[in-house]
């Protein structure tokens, strides 16, 4: 599956899960919809070729080619159905025990569901305006309590396996679980689709922004025109001055 499409699928299942989300706030429901965006690209970085992996450019290009060795290659180890979720759990975990690594966590969760977006058009963004945006992003909600989501291991767990559920779909497949640390090639996959094929483009990608909108503007109780300019203009009575036009 293409890396948008991945990013796609875990923004879809973030929105789609706020009704029954542990959290509250504004800040704590976006990091959860990013966090599972992002994690959702998580496994693609062990390449430097990957979509992933130039997110930030030499950076992210560096810690990919370190994933990379360690699990034996693109779509072997971090695509592990049983090992991949606990490894990035435990990462997530770790970094959820002090602010400063847990803004680290979700601003590589914010700069993924960045570069998915904008390889699906929404937008265009370079490596470098990539990590500015997503260390402000990652600051502005560590700052407004997002770093006390607890289940932030849970999310990046849920993410990485969207990804793999989603590869597995394709004719690529994914690792049979374990065995590929002991030099097994073998793939399990569906075969519904191949990766970019016809079928991902023009019917997955759209299905799933489709799904996405829709999500969104029930979250938001956005059901006509009525509605939308009532929820803009109570986004913009929320603004401070001199942004606030009526302030």
């Amino acid at each position: 599956m293409m890396g948008y499409n991945h990013v796609s699928c875990g923004l879809v299942a973030g929105i789609a899960t706020l009704p029954i989300a542990p959290i509250a706030g504004p800040a704590a429901q976006t990091a959860w919809v990013l966090a599972l965006g992002g994690a959702s690209l998580l496994p693609d970085l062990d390449t430097t070729g990957s979509t992933a992996a130039r997110m930030w450019g030499p950076l992210t290009r560096s810690l990919g080619a370190l994933i990379g060795t360690l699990a034996q290659g693109h779509r072997q180890g971090t695509h592990d159905l049983l090992l991949a979720p606990i490894a990035f759990a435990g990462v997530a975990l770790l970094a959820s025990l002090h602010p400063v690594t847990a803004g680290i966590v979700l601003a590589v969760t914010i700069g993924l569901s960045l570069r998915g977006l904008a390889l699906a058009g929404v937008g265009r963004i370079g490596a470098l305006a990539n990590l500015i945006v997503s260390a402000l992003g990652a600051v502005a909600l560590v700052a407004s309590g997002a770093h006390q989501v607890t289940l932030l291991p849970l999310v990046l767990a849920a993410g990485v396996l969207i990804h793999i559920a989603g590869d597995w779909l394709t004719d690529e497949g994914i690792p049979t679980p374990i065995a590929w640390i002991f030099g097994h090639r073998g793939r399990l996959s569906f075969g519904l689709f191949g990766v970019n094929g016809p079928l991902e483009r023009a019917v997955i990608a759209p299905v799933l922004s489709l799904a996405g909108v829709l999500l969104l503007a029930a979250h938001f109780d956005i059901h006509d025109v009525e509605s939308l300019v009532r929820w803009f203009a109570t986004q913009l009575n929320r603004l401070p001055p001199p942004f606030n036009p009526t302030a």
